[in-house]
């Protein structure tokens, strides 16, 4: 998966950022316009010690200074201009604007985080089992980053896994949806969410202004959950894995009569609301 997106869970797992901090910086950055700046310490093309020398210039102004200064040439102003910003550009610019961080501890964080790799969404997810499913986990992980793609690619939105969260608190009204995927692997997997942010993520991924948590707003959840799970397969079928996938179920509760086996729920942090990732071997709904 894309390095760029695991920038906010690294600095939650390295405590840089707390869980509130965050949920404040995951909804900024859909507003962030990122700069020149940002991208050039992203694409390693200047320090945070030349982009000091520059003073606090933005724009046109930036780089008009940077190429008279010597630190940017033209064909690198010109790249950087038409770099498409990822996610963790625009979280990093975020922090930025918001007087969070400095080009110096940016510069300092995105060394330690370009090391780390995909560690970081393992490292989270590792947290939330508390030393369980060590069988299940590599699967698990390799879903969830197909996931996090997914969430990027069809609804335009970061999300971080959270290990220690609880559970929506009892009484909350939630829906959850969930589908089956049976072959070569045996795996189920949900969303759970709060009315109001299933009812968010159903907007973003539809494009459609649905008023009420109505049969529409959650069919379409389930066709994302049916549209991420069959990228899944995709993937498995690389290594000559049959899959197929089920017809997906929807409910407002966990079934109180199952016993999903190598139960796994993931509190994710998103721009819109917090949700859950719900995975097993089994049925849960």
């Amino acid at each position: 998966m894309s390095n760029d997106l695991l920038f906010p869970q690294f600095l939650l797992n390295r405590g840089v950022l707390d869980v509130t901090e965050v949920r404040i910086f995951l909804e900024r950055m859909l507003a962030a316009k990122v700069d020149v700046p940002v991208q050039a310490l992203f694409h390693g093309v200047a320090t945070a010690a030349d982009l000091a020398s520059l003073g606090a210039l933005s724009g046109a102004e930036f780089r008009a200074s940077a190429e008279r200064e010597g630190v940017l040439t033209a064909s690198q102003l010109y790249n950087l201009g038409e770099a498409i910003a990822g996610e963790g550009c625009r979280f990093a610019q975020a922090l930025l604007d918001a007087g969070r961080l400095d080009y110096k501890e940016l510069e300092r964080l995105l060394g330690d985080f370009k090391r780390a790799g995909e560690h970081p969404l393992s490292e989270a997810i590792q947290r939330a089992a508390d030393g369980r499913l060590a069988e299940e986990l590599p699967l698990y992980t390799e879903y969830v980053g197909v996931a996090m793609l997914a969430f990027k690619r069809f609804m335009k939105i970061a999300c971080v896994v959270v290990p220690q969260a609880e559970s929506f608190a009892e009484g909350v009204p939630c829906r959850l949806v969930s589908q089956a995927i049976t072959g070569g692997v045996s795996l189920v997997a949900g969303l759970e969410a709060p009315d109001a942010v299933f009812l968010a993520l159903a907007r973003r991924y539809s494009h459609e202004d649905f008023s009420e948590l109505d049969d529409l707003a959650v069919d379409s959840l389930a066709e994302f959950l049916n549209v991420l799970d069959g990228f899944f397969a995709v993937r498995l079928g690389e290594r000559d894995l049959e899959l197929d996938l089920e017809i997906p179920r929807t409910a407002h509760a966990l079934n109180a009569k199952a016993s999903p086996s190598k139960f796994l729920r993931l509190h994710l942090e998103s721009p819109v609301g917090a949700f859950g990732l719900l995975l097993a071997t089994d049925e849960f709904l």
